[in-house]
């Protein structure tokens, strides 16, 4: 896993929006739904938080992904976008947004190495490749300032102080 101080990999991958999720009917989603995540162009406005999580859809990403849904709109004035990511489809990402009103882009991990440049993906178990649940703060600069780790199942990141790191992040600019 990245520790703070280290560089944060270039990463692209696929990614659903919100907007897409309210412009597209669920279950009629195509790739013209799904947008392009670079890291190196989100970095361009400021830091980024990258919150890592198994998947959709089970009982505690779900949690995970509401409770960050409603911390962000906590901080409507920090500049630092949110971004989800996990190994699962755009399109099934789409209609999470849309089913569970998620106000920030979901990043699909599915069939490229954002996870395991980010040292987070699972190497052993049945449950093999998806990610292990991890929170980083991104500077503008690329590199990470704050790093999280789940260490027993159903716990979180402290958004007090992801939000400091933030807040250390846009101070350094």
């Amino acid at each position: 896993m990245l520790e703070e101080g280290d560089e944060a990999p270039e990463v692209t991958a696929p990614m659903a929006t919100p907007d897409a999720a309210r412009e597209t009917e669920r279950g009629s989603y195509t790739s013209d739904d799904v947008s392009e995540f670079s890291l190196s162009d989100a970095l361009a406005d400021g830091p980024v938080v990258l919150a890592f999580y198994p998947g959709i859809y089970s009982r505690t990403c779900t949690r995970e992904l509401c409770e960050l849904r409603d911390w962000k709109a906590d901080l409507a004035d920090t500049d630092a976008p949110l971004y989800g990511v996990s190994v699962d489809s755009p399109w099934s990402l789409l209609a999470f947004i849309d089913e569970y009103d998620i106000g920030y882009p979901l990043v699909s991990g599915f069939n490229n190495d954002v996870i395991a440049e980010f040292g987070v993906r699972r190497e052993e178990s049945i449950m093999r490749g998806i990610a292990n649940r991890a929170v980083f703060v991104v500077a503008p600069d690329g590199t990470v300032t704050y790093t999280w780790h789940a260490t027993e199942p159903l716990t979180f990141p402290d958004t007090d102080e992801v939000e400091a790191a933030v807040a250390s992040a846009v101070g350094s600019e």
